[in-house]
């Protein structure tokens, strides 16, 4: 059976699913290349199990998706925090660790 759980989804994110492992939101960027995030992760263990970008570098994002699959929420966001692309005060990096703080706010 699949507990009831209170989730607190950003402005910019869509929930799409929740199972009894996995949640998944799709996230829309801003100020990137990218247009979309999907991001599937457990909301119990904080682990990341997948991301893809829709739009953008694809060779790149696809790279940052298998890098950051396996780790831990809190992890990637120190890692991606606050990356910037040329001149724009943003990254698909950053993006995505501004989506994952946004999920993870109680």
């Amino acid at each position: 059976a699949i507990a009831a759980v209170r989730v607190r989804v950003p402005l910019r994110a869509h929930f799409i699913s929740l199972s009894s492992f996995n949640m998944k939101v799709q996230y829309h960027t801003s100020g990137t290349c990218s247009r979309l995030i999907d991001i599937d992760f457990d909301p119990e263990t904080h682990i990341v199990n997948g991301v893809s970008f829709e739009g953008g570098c694809n060779g790149n994002l696809q790279g940052i998706g298998r890098l950051v699959a396996g780790m831990k929420v809190e992890d990637v966001i120190e890692r991606l925090k606050g990356i910037h692309c040329g001149n724009k005060h943003t990254s698909c990096p950053d993006q995505l660790a501004c989506a994952l703080e946004q999920m993870c706010m109680d």
